[in-house]
């Protein structure tokens, strides 16, 4: 008989199985294809959450450079040497409430403070008034006192250049009005 003779080209017999270590280059192939979708969606979510912090940090530090103009505002009219003082108060309760305007003119910059003002009914609140030297009445903002009768109004929108001769300040509906309703509860001429 005649032995076989081996052919390296010959054709794999159908019935040959590669071992399961043949495929490990692909399955690792894979597994890194994933790991890499996986690491590229984190960093894109991480990179998402940057951004929204860097607009919410942002957005902040535009709020506070707003209150710190305000403050600045708020402070130069306390300080400044041409604002007038008009001090309002009442003769009917007690303790006496009192109110401080400060108004620089210039600027149309106000600052009112007041103390033991008595509580209002519902819907009711105080409002201020800037009474020119000559024209209507103007309003200087509305407002309700604390628990403790104490309430400010500060930079309420006012025309420029106005120049006072006293603040008043009536009851009026919450949302305020356009003309004062009588009676003047508080009243004061510039010092």
């Amino acid at each position: 008989m005649a032995a076989a003779e081996f052919k390296p080209d010959a054709p794999v017999a159908a019935g040959f199985r590669r071992p399961w270590w043949a495929a490990a280059g692909w399955i690792c192939a894979a597994a890194m294809a994933v790991i890499v979708v996986l690491l590229w969606r984190d960093n894109s979510a991480l990179i998402d959450e940057g951004r929204k912090e860097i607009f919410e940090l942002r957005s902040l530090a535009s709020q506070q450079e707003l209150q710190l103009a305000d403050a600045h505002r708020i402070v130069e009219a306390l300080t400044a040497s041409n604002a007038e003082h008009f001090t309002l108060t009442s003769v009917k309760a007690h303790p006496q409430p009192q109110g401080k305007a400060i108004y620089v003119r210039e600027r149309a910059s106000l600052i009112f403070l007041a103390s033991n003002l008595r509580k209002l009914p519902p819907q009711k609140a105080y409002e201020l008034w800037l009474i020119p030297t000559s024209g209507a009445p103007i309003p200087a903002g509305v407002f309700k006192p604390d628990a403790h009768g104490s309430a400010t109004v500060i930079n309420p929108p006012l025309p420029a250049g106005v120049e006072a001769k006293a603040f008043a300040i009536t009851v009026e509906p919450e949302q305020g009005s356009s003309t004062p309703t009588m009676p003047i509860v508080m009243m004061g001429a510039g010092e």
